[in-house]
């Protein structure tokens, strides 16, 4: 179902007519395209449509969850377990399957978003194949024509950051924490973000872009201030470390080897090992 038909279905649930959300700067023919799927709103727009039936931002994401294909998820859970493994032949099993799909039929758009996430996963499973640029630019210009960003795009972009630019990726990385303050609230949309922050900054220092580093550490620290969020904060103390490290402070080496401890000593070792070969690569 799209943004508009649940924005529909939660509104007439509320008992809400078109012209009881309509306001000046929303007419009810705009509101009618959006909930009939022939046009999208604006990020302001769609959130005093929300506020005029009742409806916070979370709670509308829980419905577009709930809605999502139970085999889409299942497919996602099952892609996280391989990519981890390094199972490039799994991967490659699974890419098949949406490839057929796509095959079949060639506007089916989430197979092809499909397709080229598990060519990406199996690219970074494997360091001798590469993406091809054409697949980069289908999905850099279907993320960008979007007015609202699903977390399922959040995902792509997490998986997605060492195969763009800097630029493009601090570009996509900052409209991202531009809806922080709707989506915020929402637990998986923050996690998505902490990880994306902590990307960055790795990415931004491996390619000596130490400022562009500097920012995305400083939305990263005010993302972790809650101690429960103790894998994140290792990581953290990593990615501080290699940033210290790339300015020519060698305390870096010290923050990331307590990192690498971290994750040791809690019994995190597929972790430890990762941060260890990381250091042995860039430092």
């Amino acid at each position: 179902m799209s943004y508009g038909a649940i924005f529909k279905e939660c509104r007439l649930n509320r008992g809400f007519s078109l012209k009881q959300v309509a306001n000046q700067d929303l007419s009810v023919s705009q509101l009618s395209r959006f909930e009939r799927g022939e046009s999208d709103l604006s990020l302001e727009k769609f959130m005093s449509a929300l506020e005029a039936i009742g409806l916070t931002i979370s709670e509308f994401m829980d419905k577009v969850n709930h809605f999502q294909r139970d085999d889409q998820r299942q497919l996602m859970s099952q892609m996280a377990r391989l990519h981890y493994a390094k199972d490039v032949a799994g991967l490659e099993e699974l890419l098949k399957t949406e490839e057929a799909k796509l095959a079949a039929d060639a506007t089916d758009i989430r197979a092809k978003l499909n397709v080229i996430l598990f060519r990406g996963m199996i690219c970074q499973c494997d360091e001798g194949r590469q993406m091809v640029q054409e697949d980069l630019d289908f999905l850099s210009d279907y993320l960008f024509q979007k007015e609202v960003w699903e977390i399922a795009d959040i995902i792509l972009i997490g998986n997605f950051y060492t195969f763009y630019s800097v630029d493009f990726m601090a570009r996509a990385a900052k409209e991202i924490l531009k809806n922080m303050v709707v989506y915020g609230e929402h637990s998986t949309y923050r996690n998505l973000v902490e990880v994306l922050m902590l990307n960055m900054m790795e990415i931004c220092t491996e390619r000596g872009a130490l400022v562009k580093a500097d920012f995305f550490q400083a939305e990263a620290e005010k993302l972790l201030r809650n101690e429960r969020h103790m894998y994140h904060r290792i990581i953290f103390l990593f990615e501080k470390g290699f940033l210290r490290y790339a300015k020519g402070d060698q305390a870096g080496i010290k923050d990331m080897e307590n990192a690498i401890f971290c994750f040791e000593v809690t019994g995190s070792h597929h972790h430890a090992q990762h941060y260890r070969d990381y250091m042995k690569k860039h430092c």
